[in-house]
C-alpha cells in the first residue's frame, strides 16, 4: 500500500516519481563502474573526488559529534524543573544569574542556560508552565510487560511532577494476549500516580489503514484530544510525546521538553526531538550491532548542531494542537515519524521546525535470543528506516503544489530528501570498492599509471579518515551506562575492537537495506506492515548518565 493515496495524481504518475531514489542510487553505481571501463581517468577523477567529499564529511561529522557529545555532558544533570519558575520574571532571574557565575561549579551548563533565558526574556508570548499538560502515548505491539514496565518507571523517576502527564499505553487487539494483559495490568499499577492513565486497545482491521504503528498511535492520539476538549484543556497546552516500549526518557526530560516549549515563538508549528541513544542493553549485543546502534545514537546527535536539518525521528514531542491540525499521523504510513515531519511542514506551508532536546531517550540496541535472529531484525529495522526514501513523490508534489514556500527552500529541502537516501544506499559501496574498478575491469589497466595508482590513493583517503573514528569511540566510552557484574572485563576491551567492523556494518547494515527499501519502491513491491523489532534483554536496564 502506498502510503500517498492522498496525493490526488494518476497511478502511473505517482509510479514514475517513485522510480527516481533507486534509479538514482543503482545509475551512479551501475556509472562508475561503466567509466571504470570506458574511461580510467574519468572514473579516476569521479572516485577521488567522492572519497574526498567524505572525507571532509567525516571530519565534519566527528567536529559535530564533540560539540554534541559536549552539550549533552554538561546539560544531563541541569535541574530545568527548578529553573521553571524564572518564566515568571526572566529579567530578574537574569539578574540572579549572572550572580551565580560568579561563584559555581556549573559554569559551562549556566552560560548556556543564559542562552535559553535570554530567548525567554524577548518572547513576549510565554506560556505559563502550570498550564501544561504532557500526553505520553506508549505504543506496544508483542514486548515484554517487564520492558514496558521499565519505561514508565523512568517516566516516574523524572524530576517532574507525573500529575500532570497523562500515560496511554496503546496496544493492538491483533497482538498477543500477555500484551493485553500488562497493558491493562501496569495501568492499574500505576494510574494513581499520573494525572491518569489508560490502556488504550486498538482494533483490528481499521478501513485504510497499514499494519503499523501509525495506526495504532493514531487512534490513541484522537482518545487524547476527546479528553482534551472533555475536560476544556486548550490543545496548545498539551505536549504529546510518543514512546516506544523499550524508550526510557532521562530525568530531565519533561522538565526541559516543558521550558522549551513554553519559550518557544510558534511553539505549535514545531516539533521537539529528544536523542535517541541505543543503550539500554548494549552490554549484551553482538558487536556488530554495538557498532550500528552506536552509529545510530551519535548521528542524531550530529544532526542536532545543525537544527535546520533536523527531521522527526523515532520517539517526539508535538503539540495537541499540530496533530488536530495535521489530522494525527498517517494510518497509512511505515514511517510515521519522518512522514508526519513532512506533513506538519506542508500544513504549515514551510512555517515549521524540528527543535533539539539535548536530553537522552534510551532505547535498546537490537537484541534476539539468537546471533543470527539478531542480524535479521537488525536488517528489517534499517530497511524500515529506510523506507523514508518513500517520502520523496509526497515531497516533490507538495513542493511544486506550493505557492507560498521559496523557491530556494524547496530546492534545499527537496536535495536533502533525495541526498540523504542517495548516500546512504551508495556512499559505502563506492567508498569500499570503486578504487578497485579501474584496476580489475578496465582494458587499459595494464598500461596506465592511473589505475595502477588510485587504490593506493583511495586507500590512503580512507586511512586517514579513519582519524574520524576517535570522535565515536571516545564518545561512545564515555557514554556507556555501567557494565553489568555479569558481564566479563574483556567486554569493554571488545568495545575497542568493534569497529575495526565498521566497513562491514556500513555495507551490509546501511547500503544494502537502503538499496533493498529503493529497489522495493521502484517496483511497488512496498512494505505492508511495520516489521516490529523483538525486543529482548537479559536484565532491568541501570539508570544512565550521558
Amino acid at each position: 500500500m502506498s502510503a500517498h493515496t492522498d496525493l490526488n495524481l494518476p497511478r502511473w504518475q505517482v509510479r514514475m516519481l517513485e522510480v527516481i531514489p533507486g534509479l538514482l542510487s543503482w545509475g551512479f553505481l551501475i556509472g562508475i563502474f561503466v567509466l571504470s571501463i570506458v574511461s580510467v581517468e574519468a572514473a579516476s577523477y569521479v572516485i577521488v573526488g567522492y572519497a574526498m567529499l567524505w572525507l571532509f564529511k567525516i571530519f565534519g561529522y566527528s567536529h559535530r559529534l564533540v560539540r554534541g557529545y559536549s552539550l549533552m555532558r554538561v546539560l544531563q544533570d541541569f535541574d530545568w524543573n527548578a529553573r521553571l519558575k524564572d518564566l515568571k520574571n526572566p529579567n530578574k532571574a537574569l539578574d540572579a544569574l549572572h550572580k551565580e557565575l560568579e561563584s559555581t561549579k556549573q559554569k559551562a551548563a549556566l552560560l548556556n542556560y543564559k542562552k535559553v533565558l535570554l530567548k525567554a526574556r524577548d518572547n513576549s508570548q510565554i506560556l505559563d508552565p502550570k498550564d501544561v499538560v504532557h500526553a505520553v502515548i506508549v505504543p506496544t505491539y508483542n514486548e515484554d510487560g517487564a520492558i514496558t514496565e521499565a519505561t514508565i518507571e523512568s517516566i516516574l523517576k523524572n524530576n517532574y511532577d507525573t500529575k500532570k502527564i497523562l500515560l496511554v499505553i496503546a496496544y493492538e487487539e491483533r497482538g498477543p494476549q500477555h500484551v493485553h494483559k500488562s497493558s491493562q495490568a501496569i495501568v492499574k499499577k500505576y494510574k494513581s500516580r499520573f494525572l491518569d492513565a489508560w490502556a488504550v486497545i486498538h482494533p483490528d482491521g481499521m478501513p485504510g489503514e497499514a499494519k503499523a504503528k501509525a495506526g495504532n498511535i493514531n487512534y490513541a492520539g484522537r482518545k487524547v484530544a476527546a479528553w482534551a476538549a472533555d475536560n476544556k484543556i486548550e490543545a496548545e497546552n498539551v505536549i504529546v510525546t510518543t514512546l516506544d516500549a523499550d524508550n526510557r526518557p532521562a530525568p530531565t526530560y519533561f522538565a526541559y521538553l516543558t521550558y522549551i516549549y513554553c519559550i518557544s515563538e510558534d511553539r505549535v508549528k514545531k516539533s521537539y526531538q529528544p536523542m535517541a541513544l541505543f543503550f539500554n542493553n548494549i552490554w549484551d549485543a553482538p558487536a556488530m550491532t554495538r557498532v550500528i546502534a552506536t552509529n545510530n545514537s551519535f548521528w542524531l546527535l550530529m544532526e542536532a548542531m545543525r537544527p535546520q536539518r533536523l527531521r522527526n525521528f523515532s520517539s517526539h514531542a508535538q503539540s495537541l494542537q499540530a496533530l488536530k491540525d495535521t489530522n494525527f499521523w498517517n494510518e497509512k504510513s511505515i514511517v510515521e515519524d519522518g512522514h508526519q515531519y513532512w506533513r506538519t511542514y506542508f500544513t504549515y506551508d514551510g512555517k515549521y521546525s524540528v527543535v533539539p532536546l539535548y536530553t537522552a531517550i534510551y532505547q535498546d540496541a537490537v537484541l534476539a535470543k539468537t546471533t543470527r535472529k539478531t542480524f535479521s531484525e537488525q536488517f528489517k529495522q534499517i530497511q524500515r528506516w529506510a523506507w523514508g526514501t518513500s517520502d520523496t513523490p509526497y515531497v516533490m508534489v507538495k513542493m511544486y503544489r506550493s505557492r507560498v514556500i521559496p523557491w530556494h527552500e524547496k530546492f534545499v529541502k527537496l536535495f536533502r530528501q533525495i541526498e540523504g537516501y542517495f548516500s546512504w544506499a551508495t556512499a559505502p559501496i563506492v567508498l569500499a570498492f570503486a578504487g578497485f574498478l579501474p584496476l580489475l575491469f578496465s582494458p587499459d589497466s595494464g598500461t596506465s599509471i592511473v589505475a595502477v595508482q588510485l587504490p593506493t590513493l583511495v586507500s590512503r583517503v580512507q586511512t586517514i579518515a579513519l582519524i574520524g573514528l576517535l570522535g565515536p569511540i571516545i564518545a561512545t566510552m564515555l557514554a556507556l551506562p555501567p557494565r553489568p557484574k555479569r558481564v566479563p572485563l574483556t567486554r569493554r576491551i571488545s568495545m575497542y575492537l568493534q569497529w575495526v567492523l565498521i566497513p562491514v556494518t556500513m555495507i551490509g547494515f546501511g547500503s544494502i537495506p537502503a538499496l533493498n527499501a529503493q529497489t522495493r519502491l521502484m517496483f511497488g513491491k512496498y512494505l505492508e506492515s511495520f516489521a516490529v523489532t523483538d525486543k529482548f534483554r537479559k536484565d532491568k536496564p541501570t539508570d544512565q548518565k550521558f
